[in-house]
């Protein structure tokens, strides 16, 4: 059987609309990992919390990553893929105190909070993880799942049947995070294990994209076969065509 290759490349850009680019990731091959973070609009010092939770994890995947993890990612990706998510939970939470911890210390930076979404690579598994609206899909054969659930008060609002998903998309509530990196002194990153085939891909994705690009056109693109850098630049190109509101941030991870 041939080997897995895994392939992943990011594209941020500051849009139509915004002075400067809050959005912030990371990409590695080598620690097979993706992360993305969506400073929050509405908060001060959103690109400062974006920064300070990609750099913890960062630095916990450059330092402090196990070498028996590494070791076991071919023979047992089940038992692996347990381990990435109390591993990443643990650092996630760090992150967050990091964050959390600053915004008590200086005043300046008392409202700041950011977005993650974050992906690490197995050689047929993914594990998932997420806190906010930054989002992860799943691509297959041209199809396109949400893996990842919006941590929104629109999206409760859908689960409860308060709210249809139409009413969602014009709601001027439609920007309320209900949990985030950063705003209070512990947070709850939500976890998935999914499985991968040769062809599939995961793309990360801050709500600059996903909020002006409706989900067949990201379906579409993200589909192509095509370079990865070629559909992470059509997909900035199409979100600042329909308008660029936001900051936009994409990441590919491909299988092959």
């Amino acid at each position: 059987m041939s080997e897995t290759t895994i392939q992943i490349q990011g594209l941020t850009d500051v849009g139509k609309r915004r002075e400067h680019n809050e959005d912030r990731f990371y990409v590695s091959e080598i620690h097979n990992c993706a992360i993305l973070a969506d400073g929050m609009g509405g908060r001060h010092f959103g690109e400062v919390a974006a920064q300070m939770s990609v750099d913890s994890l960062r630095d916990r995947f450059e330092n402090y990553f196990p070498d028996a993890i590494t070791g076991s990612r071919q023979a047992d990706q089940i038992h692996c893929a347990d381990m990435v998510t109390c591993l990443l939970d643990d650092w996630i939470r760090f992150a967050n105190f990091e964050v959390w911890n600053r915004g008590q210390k200086e005043e300046k930076y008392s409202e700041m909070g950011t977005t993650l979404a974050m992906v690490y690579t197995l050689p047929s598994m993914a594990v998932v993880a997420h806190v906010g609206d930054s989002r992860v899909y799943h691509v297959r054969d041209g199809h396109l799942v949400q893996v990842t659930s919006d941590h929104s008060f629109v999206n409760s609002q859908i689960a409860t049947g308060a709210m249809t998903a139409e009413e969602a998309q014009t709601s001027n509530q439609k920007n309320i995070i209900t949990r985030a990196i950063g705003t209070h002194k512990q947070v709850k990153p939500d976890f998935k294990t999914i499985k991968m085939l040769a062809g599939d891909r995961l793309l990360l994705c801050s709500d600059g994209l996903s909020d002006m690009v409706e989900e067949e056109a990201i379906a579409e693109i993200a589909g192509r076969d095509e370079k990865g850098k070629h559909i992470l630049q059509a997909l900035v190109e199409e979100a600042n065509h329909n308008g660029g509101r936001d900051n936009i941030t994409v990441v590919l991870v491909e299988y092959s």
